[in-house]
């Protein structure tokens, strides 16, 4: 290194020197501003860019090297050979364009280093082929280590340069790109400078040039620095021209992409009326759109179907008065089809405030009705909407007379008749007419819907219908309230004769027979009357009270009728105090067990008990069964009383000797519950007894219900062991359909024919004998009931009959007093042995 800082200092003109410089940095700022042109031209333009790039680097490089070297100053006379020189300028411009071709392209991870490689191989070729083109009288000599740095030092700064030309391309990009290229250039040509020492020998001659090399360096440079500058100007220029090329090619793309814009939104707008064009045609609704004027501007053909327009009223522009009038002179409209009509309709319509929306139903002749819905617009002017509504009023109709009457029979339900009746009853306050509500339920009716089947039921029902309408006024309203229930309201001036006289004429249309088809049914009916605003002044209230009327009408012996009467509403009272209490005594455990005795007729020995329940309530003492029974019955009390019977009766009878049999009464509700063979199991399992001293006594009341169910119920119970007695036989009319369907253990005649035995009336003793007698001839075990004098019992011995029970033998009593019993019949057994 100390022979290049030597070889710099004390054998170059340092003005020469600084020449050179001054060459090579314009010629490298010349390079890499075309070098940047090239990479932002296209393909065959920028082979054009690359071309100058070297030719201008290289031109530099070498008039760089030729200044440097008039420079130097060896100290002995130096020449240079044509041909070398002229050769070394060439293959600067070649390689160095080599170099910046490959750093141009697009892609490749190596490009800057490969073009730098390439440019600093031109370095060193030109540097080298113009030291040989170097003519002295003397030898010269390299040293290879200098040589070799030179070429390294040429590449590695072509490179940098190369790379921050392509990463940087504006004005501080290109200026320090051209730094490193300057030095890649300078450094190189020092450095091999000072790798060659020059030995003189007078005996080699040299060819002297005819100029002064000083002369001959400013003509170098003069000439390097005019094509450089003329190139560098170029460069500017073609930059700006580029530029502003590009601005324009810019506003022109910007042109055709608004020119695009343009064309594609006005085939969008195209599209977009297609579209809502076909939109409008395929309305269901018929649409028109009038401007401020009251003239057409617009409608699709549903609007001009409806009206059935001609072509000319569906110009625009068309007064909204003659299309109007179209509508009313060509009949289209039910309305007069005179022009005074038509001329009233348009005023009608001119009436309508135009700032909001409105909207009216038109009827036409054909019967179609037509919503108009008018919208008002912005700056005058309206849309309106047509739209046939006919099904959906008509559906609406429908469901509000569906929503007010009875399906089946097409009465006025319970809403229509709550709304009626406030209507009357507000009628009545101005007096003048009482109102008379009739409640009516069917007698039998479910005995029809058991045995005939439902749809034999809901034809009874219309026919029922069809003929309250027939006994009935124009005025009176009749109403299905549900089931078998229905209702009768009409205005009456004299309410204890023609309410009892409507009543009545109810009552004797629906005791005549109905023919149902394949069958002929005689039902009754039973009739509650109640008086507004006697007997209440709301038709909850006067609802209640025929509720009352009709309650005490059943009760009475059905098919009759009641006028309501306060004591009634009081009877009502009575019956929910004692329903709230039987509630209470099942908690507090109020209800007992008594037990009559079941007597062998042949022997007396006591057979068994039968399990009657007792209720000893608190305040009113002990409470009839007959009272209480009916009410759990209908309140469903018995079901929880019934359960708990059976679990009693079947707890104490384990307390018994294993030949002593438990007679329980079931009644039809505790059949309707699927539970009950169940509760039955359970109670047997949980008190141990066998089931073969579990007698069930059911009635006929009982299998009527649902035979099936209880056939099927009874049948589970026989196959476990349990005996099963038909109860109170003799007193219906299907006794022997059911004997015939079910192997009852026992049957048990009713007390009402064992009374009569001892009767005076000889026909009624022979009945009852008779009864007695078919009994027996079954070949069941018979127990007679109610046996209460010596006479009864010694006919039933007679007859043959097998066990009785009564008041002769015993009374029911508690549970307590059955171990003394028990105890009495042994010690009398033994006395009598």
């Amino acid at each position: 290194m100390f022979r290049v800082f030597s070889c710099l200092t004390a054998e170059h003109d340092w003005r020469l020197v600084v020449l050179a410089g001054l060459v090579c940095f314009v010629a490298s700022i010349v390079a890499v501003s075309i070098f940047h042109r090239a990479i932002a031209a296209r393909a065959r333009t920028r082979l054009i860019w690359i071309a100058i790039a070297g030719a201008a680097i290289g031109y530099g490089i070498w008039a760089t090297h030729f200044v440097a070297m008039l420079a130097y100053e060896p100290g002995v006379t130096t020449g240079y050979g044509i041909v070398l020189t002229a050769l070394s300028l060439a293959a600067a411009m070649l390689l160095t364009s080599g170099g910046f071709g490959v750093a141009v392209r697009d892609c490749g991870r190596w490009r800057a280093a490969a073009g730098g490689v390439i440019i600093g191989g031109g370095i060193a070729s030109m540097h080298y082929l113009g030291m040989w083109a170097l003519e002295v009288p003397g030898r010269v000599a390299w040293s290879l280590d200098l040589v070799l740095v030179s070429i390294i030092l040429g590449m590695c700064l072509g490179y940098a340069a190369l790379a921050v030309a392509i990463r940087y391309r504006n004005y501080r990009g290109t200026l320090a790109a051209a730094v490193l290229l300057t030095l890649a250039i300078v450094s190189h040509h020092f450095t091999a400078m000072g790798a060659v020492q020059i030995t003189p020998d007078p005996t080699r001659a040299t060819g002297a040039l005819s100029l002064s090399p000083a002369v001959l360096a400013l003509a170098i440079a003069g000439v390097a620095l005019s094509v450089l500058g003329m190139s560098l100007i170029g460069v500017l220029a073609d930059r700006r021209l580029a530029s502003r090329t590009a601005k324009f090619e810019e506003i022109i793309s910007q042109l055709s992409v608004a020119r695009q814009q343009l064309e594609d939104s006005q085939q969008e707008l195209q599209e977009q009326k297609l579209r809502l064009d076909t939109a409008i045609d395929h309305m269901v609704e018929g649409l028109c759109m009038f401007d401020a004027e009251k003239r057409l501007v617009v409608c699709n053909e549903r609007y001009a179907r409806l009206y059935r327009l001609p072509p000319e009223l569906l110009r625009t522009g068309t007064p909204h008065a003659d299309i109007i009038r179209h509508r009313v002179v060509t009949g289209i409209l039910k309305s007069d089809t005179s022009e005074g009509a038509a001329e009233q309709f348009i005023s009608k319509l001119a009436a309508l405030p135009f700032d909001a929306v409105s909207s009216r139903i038109d009827e036409f002749a054909d019967g179609r009705l037509i919503c108009v819905t008018r919208q008002p617009m912005v700056g005058g002017g309206w849309v309106a909407t047509h739209l046939d509504v006919t099904e959906q009023r008509r559906s609406e109709a429908k469901i509000a007379h569906m929503a007010q009457h009875d399906a089946l029979t097409d009465l006025p339900n319970r809403v229509l008749l709550r709304e009626r009746m406030e209507h009357a009853i507000a009628v009545t306050r101005n007096g003048g007419l009482d109102l008379a509500v009739l409640m009516l339920d069917l007698d039998r009716f479910k005995e029809v819907n058991d045995t005939l089947g439902h749809p034999a039921g809901d034809s009874l029902l219309r026919a029922v219908a069809a003929r309250l309408r027939e006994c009935t006024t124009e005025t009176a309203l009749i109403a299905r309230l549900g089931g078998d229930e229905f209702a009768v309201i009409d205005y009456v001036t004299n309410p204890a004769v023609e309410a009892a006289a409507l009543a009545e004429n109810i009552r004797k249309a629906l005791c005549e027979p109905f023919d149902l088809g394949d069958h002929r049914v005689t039902v009754g009916t039973s009739i509650g009357i109640a008086i507004a605003p006697r007997d209440g002044n709301d038709s909850d209230v006067i609802m209640k009270s025929a509720d009352l009327a009709l309650y005490s009408a059943k009760s009475g012996g059905r098919g009759a009728f009641r006028f309501f009467e306060p004591e009634l509403d009081q009877l009502m009272h009575d019956r929910r105090n004692l329903e709230r209490d039987m509630r209470k005594a099942l908690a507090r455990c109020e209800f007992e067990l008594h037990y009559q005795p079941l007597v062998s007729v042949e022997s007396g020995r006591t057979c068994g008990f039968e399990a009657l329940l007792r209720w000893h309530h608190p305040e009113r003492g002990l409470v009839s069964p007959a009272e209480f029974i009916p009410l759990a019955e209908e309140t469903g009390l018995i079901l929880p009383l019934g359960e708990w019977v059976l679990r009693a009766a079947c707890a104490e009878a384990a307390r018994w000797p294993s030949d002593l049999t438990i007679a329980i009464n079931l009644s039809p509700a505790q059949f309707r519950s699927k539970e009950l063979v169940s509760v039955i199991v359970g109670a047997l399992a949980t008190s141990g007894i066998a089931p073969q001293r579990l007698e069930l006594e059911v009635t006929e009341t009982v299998i009527m219900h649902d035979s099936e169910a209880v056939f099927a119920a009874l049948g589970q119970l026989h196959e476990l062991g349990v005996r099963i007695a038909l109860d109170d036989f003799g007193t219906g009319y299907s006794s022997l359909s059911f004997l015939q369907r079910f192997a009852f253990d026992k049957v048990k005649i009713d007390r009402s024919f064992v009374s009569e035995l001892s009767s005076n009336r000889e026909e009624a003793r022979r009945i009852a004998r008779a009864v007695v007698a078919f009994a027996v001839s079954l070949g069941k075990t018979t127990t007679a009931e109610g046996v209460e004098t010596a006479e009864q019992l010694d006919i039933l011995r007679e007859e043959g009959c097998v066990e009785a029970q009564g008041y002769y033998f015993s009374r029911p009593m508690p549970a307590s007093r059955i171990p003394q019993l028990a105890q009495r019949k042994a010690e009398a057994a033994e006395y009598a042995a």
